[in-house]
Formats: C-alpha cells, structure tokens, sequence
C-alpha cells in the first residue's frame, strides 16, 4: 500500500471510484435523485483524464489498485477524496487527509481546508477539522447539504521540510480550479 502522484491512466480506475462511490457509498445518506445530480450512473473516463491531468491528485494504491484519491490544491483546499466503495473502512480516507495534510504543513500554509459531504464530515472531524459553516448547495436542481470545514495548522508543528515539487506545480503539472461544490463552484466533481 502507498500513496503516490497521480500517473497517466490512474483516470479510468479514478472515474470508476468517483461514480462508484457516489451511487453505492454516499446513497446512504442522499436520496437517489441527490446523487444522479452529483454524478452520472456511468463513469466518464474523459472528463477525468482531463480533469487528472489538471489536478494532479494523490492516489492510494493497493495490490496494484488504485483504491482511492484526493485532490488537494496549492492553497489547501481538498477539493476530491474518494475511496472504491470495496475499500472502505480500510484507513485509505484517513491516510490520504493525513498525507494532505503533511504535504500542506510542508508547504508552510496555515490551514487545510475542505466541503465535506455528509458521509465525510464525521472522518474530516476526526481528523481534527471543524465546520466552519453548513452550506445548501443546488446541483442539477437538486439541494444538497454540505459542510465547510477546516483544519488549523497552527505553528508549522507539522512541518518536516519544503513541499514536494509536484505540488508547488513545478513538474509541469497543473492545479486548476475545477470546481466543487462548496463556495469554489459547482461542477460534476467531488465529495460530497
């Protein structure tokens, strides 16, 4: 098991994961509708290729699968996490919100922040996040909760030494705000 940068091909396990995981894990908590608005019932590789290529996001592998992403944003912002519905409850969330935030603790920044769906905000809670406020966000006509939360950073406690280059965007690789569906926008993104 590790966590590495986004490879080129990950986007079809990662359309696969994101569709997934809202039509099986986050049903649990919005209706059917909610969730046809959030993501189409078929994974849709191209957008995510494009989309991945943009976001360069942190993928955690297991038995040579990729089992689960974040997205995180120069600034702080986790703008995606998803785990394969088949993995969860396994501690691929918990470790990459821990990797995303050394990596912003790195990168000296003062918090790290997030919309937290509400299948997300217990774990992002215990993690150490607070909600900042409870948004209503409407989605292909459909209103879905959600909740921005962040986490201090405080005094660089956590910092071990500058942040990798492929973060700061100097590989070439691109951090595009591509929306999500807290106060950045809304798209066909994230986590919900």
């Amino acid at each position: 098991m590790s966590i590495r940068k986004y490879q080129s091909g990950d986007h079809e396990a990662i359309a696969e994961i994101f569709t997934r995981a809202v039509h099986e894990v986050a049903c649990e908590a919005y209706t059917p509708a909610q969730c046809r608005a959030w993501s189409e019932k078929r994974p849709d590789p191209e957008h995510w290729e494009q989309r991945c290529a943009a976001k360069q996001p942190l993928v955690f592998v297991s038995a040579g699968q990729v089992a689960g992403f974040l997205e995180l944003d120069p600034d702080g912002h986790i703008d995606c996490l998803y785990v394969h519905p088949r993995e969860v409850r396994k501690g691929i969330a918990s470790a990459l919100i821990d990797h995303a935030v050394r990596t912003c603790a790195e990168a000296s920044l003062t918090r790290v922040f997030v919309e937290a769906s509400l299948c997300a905000r217990l774990l992002f809670e215990k993690k150490g996040f607070r909600v900042v406020e409870e948004r209503v966000v409407e989605l292909g006509g459909e209103k879905l909760v959600n909740f921005a939360m962040e986490l201090r950073l405080g005094d660089g406690s956590l910092r071990d030494g500058p942040a990798p280059d492929w973060w700061r965007g100097d590989s070439g690789g691109g951090a595009e705000d591509q929306g999500s569906f807290g106060s950045r926008g809304a798209s066909t993104s994230c986590h919900f």
